[in-house]
């Protein structure tokens, strides 16, 4: 990720404070939202409809870390909820974050948990063969049932955000105003989408993972993988490590340079049709 110094900007400079934070466990850089128009993307490709991921399942999965929680909604002061989307494909899946007491509809892997805020998180999504599920750090849990029938649609992959909220349309304090709001100031590393599902549904009682420690490594099921590092050559940050060539495309007002509580209830969401 980054940490803004200086960016120029309609000919005006603007400050954005360093952020201290420590890599995550698999080192390098990372990528920062600092903004609500922060997120990098991927063009549409075969390899990313889940049309053609749930052949043999697939996975999602990435260190992210939070260091202030999101807000909750407040419909005294019509305050709309925040939602962090920190990976999105229209009409195929989400993955996102929460804020702890918001209710999830049909088809979201729930109910989610509180995390600790300052410090690195892992998480998997996985839909195999009738199911989803989600590994959050060490844990396996969230088995739920379910047919999946997503559409084939050219929307690109998108990291970070690239997902606008909708305008409430029922009357009330949210009458005419969003439904939930960005959150910005969240730091992801190491995305991995894979063809198969890393983490096979469990026996009972078998519900504990090993974590990967260091950078993900591509292998023959690697459909993308960004570590977010920089060798100083332009769009290094960007690279697709797969092999695949899926590189990303960055879209917002802030490059910066590469730095040398309680959590929100995390989700994973595929989408029917």
């Amino acid at each position: 990720m980054q940490t803004l110094s200086f960016v120029l900007l309609s000919c005006f400079c603007f400050v954005v404070p360093v952020v201290a934070v420590p890599p995550s466990p698999a080192g390098g850089g990372y990528f920062q939202i600092y903004a609500p128009g922060d997120y990098t993307y991927v063009k549409d490709h075969d390899d990313f409809d889940a049309q053609s991921l749930l052949k043999n399942g697939f996975t999602i999965e990435m260190w992210f870390y939070v260091s202030q929680p999101l807000k909750e909604i407040n419909t005294a002061i019509g305050q709309p909820y925040e939602k962090w989307m920190m990976l999105y494909k229209a009409d195929n899946y989400e993955l996102g974050l929460l804020p702890t007491g918001t209710p999830f509809s049909n088809g979201r892997i729930g109910p989610g948990e509180t995390l600790p805020l300052n410090q690195w998180h892992y998480v998997a999504v996985m839909y195999g063969k009738g199911y989803f599920q989600q590994a959050i750090n060490i844990e396996l849990r969230h088995t739920q049932g379910g047919v999946l029938r997503p559409a084939n649609t050219d929307s690109p992959l998108c990291i970070g955000g690239g997902l606008e909220s909708p305008i409430s349309t029922f009357p009330g304090a949210f009458l005419g105003k969003q439904v939930w709001t960005p959150f910005t100031n969240g730091f992801i590393d190491e995305v991995r989408v894979s063809n198969i599902v890393r983490y096979p549904k469990p026996d009972k009682g078998k519900r504990r993972i090993k974590v990967p420690v260091g950078p993900f490594e591509p292998d023959a099921h690697t459909v993308a993988l960004w570590h977010f590092d920089s060798d100083g050559s332009p769009g290094s940050k960007w690279r697709d490590a797969s092999g695949n060539g899926h590189h990303l495309t960055y879209h917002g007002d802030y490059l910066g340079v590469e730095p040398t509580g309680k959590l929100s209830v995390i989700w994973g969401e595929l989408k029917r049709q």
